[in-house]
């Protein structure tokens, strides 16, 4: 039997934007849900505010370190 190929095959990057909207969703919702259990542990409120930039920070660092050195 003879293969199929696709007439318009997709870019190797094609899903790298979706891609890096999920690191940045991802890392504000993980962090901010740490930090709002922490908060909720100890009875503060500073620590979510903390866990989404800390998560919004880190998302930005992984993401500079992944895709920032391409030339």
């Amino acid at each position: 039997m003879s293969e199929h190929k696709d007439p318009k095959p997709s870019p190797p990057n094609s899903g790298d934007g979706w891609r890096v909207l999920s690191y940045l969703i991802g890392g504000v919702l993980v962090y901010g849900a740490i930090g709002f259990g922490l908060d909720r542990l100890f009875g503060t409120q500073f620590l979510l505010p903390v866990g989404i930039v800390l998560g919004a920070g880190l998302s930005i660092l992984m993401l500079h370190f992944r895709y920032g050195s391409r030339s």
